[in-house]
């Protein structure tokens, strides 16, 4: 899947357009697919690969688009209401019997040479019940895919509009704040499902550790490339997908065995009854004619379908196993934890990005870092100050945990509540020229950023450098009334919106007499540049 938001600028865009302007692309890209499964009709129903690709691929892009809306429902439950999410789940579960009867053939015919001559008599039985079972499932696809077809239109111009009240001020909600915020929602709720996964047997914790690999996965492509790591969190999310995949496939065609088996038995209950039957006729007659009868048991024993069920089954076992292993060793116990962190360094400088424009905040000393930082997504941050007058150029270098970094130029005019801020990305090398004349105007800290409510995102400031932590808010409008939290208020010293000694640029250039034990000597940017 492509990334749909290609340029940074959307991430400042109203949340509310945002959301949307991805669902209709999604929309676009799920009907996209479901006409080219209603092109290859035919094609499914004989068990051709591209029309088993083609229903893999709608009910992927349809996953996308209920994944989105379960993840922004709060800005998009008036568009798509409870009835229309039932619509889409409906949708998604008439193509699955015909989908899951094309994976187990697919398997079968890989495993086919594992097996002896007599088992690959099971292997043909089985294979014939799940072809009759997918041309079955064939027609509720395409059923599913014209359903999809009459939705679209309608959805799509439901999304292209929204509503906004003139008369109150614009909400602090901007897509890519909102999107961070939604993106470590579906991360942590992923790192809780596969906690809950202990073993091979754990079928429904499994399961729903997949869903959540899939939730995750879908939240995060369609901004996958307008940040460094995205890309590779995505390549990860897959290959968890694929493992958590083969063993659904085991579970689910765990029990098409057991089916199997139990209508197997019944038919060679009756087989045996026919060769008894054939016996006691046979009684007086020649001892040529018995041979006959020979014959029909061991022609019964041939078309027997057991052996190769239980050898079909010992490999579904193997392969179940395996897939296990992976996982377990990749993500159980917390082995995933590095992964988690990447994602939340995502969120991270995502939210960062969207927090750019005309700055509208209220700043307060804490007396130490609150408690509530612990769980929040962090930066490191190291920025100096070119000498000015009026304007106050700032250059800042944003370091992630995995080592990026990211260099930004900021333009700032006017104090206290409400100031301008212009600021842009800035080439490293030009940036690190420019660093050079901020010597003696410099500083360093770690940034928090801590969702209190939808509307408000509070940074909290922790100083590398010296014994100090500022907590700030940005606000849509100078007037904008809030509360401070009671995790703030638990720490809090004052407020110091308009105390001159704690802006940024005053603290850059002041003298730092006791440093704290994290760091002494001048501040600087992030360690990988500081002999720069």
């Amino acid at each position: 899947m492509k990334s749909i938001v290609a340029d940074e600028t959307m991430l400042r865009e109203p949340v509310e357009r945002g959301v949307r302007l991805v669902a209709i692309s999604l929309l676009d890209d799920a009907r996209q697919a479901g006409d080219k499964l209603t092109n290859l009709a035919n094609e499914l129903r004989d068990g051709v690969t591209a029309a088993d690709d083609a229903l893999h691929d709608f009910r992927v892009a349809v996953r996308r688009v209920r994944s989105w809306v379960r993840a922004f429902k709060p800005w998009l439950q008036d568009d798509m209401s409870r009835k229309r999410r039932r619509r889409l789940s409906g949708i998604a579960e008439a193509t699955r019997a015909a989908r899951d009867a094309a994976v187990h053939l697919e398997w079968l015919r890989k495993e086919r040479p594992e097996l002896t001559a007599r088992q690959r008599v099971g292997q043909t039985w089985l294979s014939e019940r799940l072809v009759a079972q997918r041309t079955e499932g064939a027609d509720a696809a395409f059923e599913a895919a014209a359903d999809f077809a009459t939705m679209v239109p309608k959805l799509t111009r439901r999304l292209e509009f929204y509503r906004a009240a003139v008369s109150q001020p614009e909400r602090a909600e901007r897509f890519g704040a909102i999107f961070a915020e939604r993106l470590l929602k579906e991360s942590e709720e992923l790192r809780e499902r596969l906690a809950a996964v202990h073993r091979f047997t754990d079928v429904k914790e499994a399961h729903r550790a997949r869903i959540g690999t899939k939730n995750l996965r879908y939240v995060a492509e369609p901004l996958a490339k307008l940040v460094g790591d995205g890309d590779a969190i995505i390549e990860t999310l897959k290959t968890l997908q694929d493992s958590l995949g083969d063993l659904h496939d085991v579970h689910i065609f765990a029990d098409e065995l057991v089916a199997a088996t139990e209508k197997a038995a019944g038919s060679r209950a009756r087989r045996v009854s026919e060769v008894v039957l054939a016996d006691d006729e046979a009684e007086g007659e020649a001892e040529g004619d018995r041979d006959s009868a020979d014959d029909r048991v061991r022609r019964a024993r041939a078309r027997d379908p057991g052996p190769g069920l239980l050898g079909l089954a010992r490999l579904l076992h193997e392969r179940g196993t395996h897939a296990f292993a992976e996982i377990e060793r990749d993500w159980l116990n917390d082995a995933g934890a590095a992964f988690f962190e990447r994602v939340r360094d995502l969120a991270a400088e995502i939210a960062y990005r969207a927090s750019r424009g005309t700055e509208i905040e209220h700043k307060y000393l804490l007396r130490q870092l609150p408690a509530a930082a612990a769980d929040a997504p962090s930066v490191e941050i190291g920025q100096g100050y070119v000498p000015g007058e009026k304007l106050i150029e700032r250059i800042r270098c944003v370091r992630f945990a995995d080592g990026k970094e990211k260099w930004f130029r900021t333009v700032k005019a006017g104090s206290g509540v409400e100031r301008i801020e212009l600021e842009e990305e800035a080439n490293a090398d030009l940036a690190r020229a420019m660093w050079r004349l901020t010597e003696g105007r410099r500083l360093r800290k770690r940034r928090y950023s801590i969702r209190e409510s939808d509307d408000l995102v509070w940074e909290v400031d922790e100083f590398l450098d010296r014994p100090l932590v500022l907590a700030e808010i940005e606000l849509p409008t100078a007037d904008t009334k809030f509360e401070l939290p009671q995790w703030l208020q638990d720490v809090l010293d004052r407020e110091v919106t308009d105390d001159p000694e704690y802006t940024n640029a005053r603290l850059a250039q002041s003298h730092v007499d006791a440093p704290t034990a994290k760091e002494t000597g001048d501040s600087r940017p992030p360690r990988s540049l500081a002999d720069r």
